[in-house]
């Protein structure tokens, strides 16, 4: 899981026309709508660096969750562990957290979660 830096990013993110036409769509499709983006594109095409780049100016918090294909369902939920005491505690997952506190978040390489994943996420 990243975080965004926050200032270095906005102020270290180069706005090319085409990045400034992709970021005009991406705010319009944010303001219309209270339901979540799909992002699709190729590899390296600067979709998460947009996002991070517009929640920065906008003040979100933007958590990001690389998925893999060993990406657990308990990384988005949560799970049991014990802590500095040795008591088992329940520790939130990011998306949890994130929904909390109504922060941004970013499925990465989505298609490469397993299926258990995907299906979780789906109920």
């Amino acid at each position: 899981p990243q975080q965004p830096k926050d200032h270095a990013l906005s102020s270290s993110f180069i706005l090319t026309p085409h990045a400034k036409t992709y970021l005009r769509t991406l705010s319009r499709c944010l303001a219309s709508t209270p339901h979540p983006l799909l992002l699709e594109g190729p590899t390296s095409s600067g979709k998460t660096s947009l996002v991070e780049y517009l929640a920065a100016r906008t003040g979100h918090v933007c958590i990001r969750i690389n998925n893999h294909e060993h990406t657990d369902v308990q990384e988005y939920t949560g799970c049991y562990s014990s802590n500095e005491d040795g008591v088992l505690v329940f520790r939130e997952g990011l998306l949890v957290q994130a929904l909390k506190e109504g922060h941004w978040i970013i499925l990465d390489e989505l298609n490469l979660a397993p299926t258990d994943v995907l299906e979780a996420l789906n109920r």
